[in-house]
């Protein structure tokens, strides 16, 4: 008796202690569509998705037909840019789909703001009332994550705000657009040591997507990327992405900072480097596996040393 009853109070400290979750990564495939920045992805339904590019004219809005097959592998896949009124040099980084008023809401991490559009592309003119200490992040620094479920918006900075060690994630009714709970998180500190961070051509570490689950749960992908200065050989031998994708559960977990569960970690390098900057939950497969999908952000393909990439991962249970 007492051992199932310290069994049920470790799991209300911490919900997710026994999630193991059977995790199959089933396809990184390059997408042959035009080089882009497409740095975020929301399903709308069926096979249509939301995605967003940082660098292109107006909101950076386009929208992918994305043909899954049974088996969880990618089938067709076809982009098509709107023509959005969305302000220029916005910096779109993330969106998501929201059902209810079936519109987009977008990250932009040049201005800090989260504003509403039609499917169309036009902005409605409402957004989210950001708190004013998430302006201190200027820079490429700012909000790269944007998610929703059940009434409620979760966005953070890619990395802690100023003189902070962790990141502030911040939640938002839907209902008034205002600013509701805000908890702590502790990311993974870089593997990249930093005498070789300053002498690289690139390296950034930080949170690039977040997906809001029902239940208050929360997907937090983590990811560094890694490429040093040299010749197209010694990127290409050298030059890597570490994704990690943790489970959250600030609805029930009390604790600060709040205790991540590992889903999955992977890294690309070589011929499938992928910097993956946008997930989104896809189909559920005819075994009941729910599908993740990741958008990579090529850079416009860095030169041949990337592409564009979509993963397909099936989880047993969320």
């Amino acid at each position: 008796m007492f051992y199932q009853l310290l069994t049920l109070l470790l799991l209300q400290i911490n919900p997710l202690s026994q999630w193991q979750p059977k995790v199959e990564h089933i396809q990184q495939r390059r997408m042959e569509i035009a080089f882009g920045q497409y740095s975020g992805i929301t399903r709308i339904g069926e096979d249509v998705y939301a995605v967003v590019h940082d660098k292109a004219k107006g909101g950076g809005l386009f929208i992918f037909t994305i043909n899954m097959l049974p088996d969880g592998t990618i089938g067709t896949v076809h982009a098509f840019e709107v023509d959005s009124d969305g302000a220029k040099g916005r910096d779109n980084e993330d969106l998501v789909y929201v059902k209810e008023t079936g519109t987009l809401f977008i990250a932009s991490e040049a201005d800090q703001s989260v504003r509403e559009y039609s499917l169309d592309g036009k902005e409605t003119g409402r957004e989210l009332r950001i708190p004013q200490e998430f302006t201190k992040n200027k820079d490429n620094l700012g909000f790269e994550a944007l998610g929703y479920a059940d009434g409620l918006f979760w966005t953070t900075t890619e990395v802690p705000l100023p003189d902070e060690d962790l990141h502030r994630l911040q939640s938002f009714h839907l209902s008034t657009l205002a600013p509701y709970r805000q908890y702590s998180y502790k990311a993974d500190s870089p593997t990249v040591s930093e005498s070789n961070i300053s002498r690289a051509m690139a390296h950034v570490s930080g949170i690039s997507a977040i997906t809001a689950l029902p239940r208050g749960k929360l997907l937090v992908l983590e990811r560094e990327v890694y490429v040093p200065d040299g010749d197209f050989i010694e990127k290409m031998s050298s030059s890597f992405t570490l994704t990690s994708i943790y489970m959250v559960d600030p609805a029930h977990d009390k604790s600060s900072p709040l205790k991540k569960t590992l889903l999955t970690r992977f890294y690309t390098s070589a011929m499938n480097l992928a910097n993956f900057e946008g997930m989104c939950l896809g189909p559920k497969l005819q075994d009941g596996r729910q599908t993740i999908l990741l958008i990579a952000d090529s850079q416009d393909g860095s030169k041949g040393l990337t592409g564009e990439y979509i993963r397909v991962i099936a989880v047993s249970s969320l």
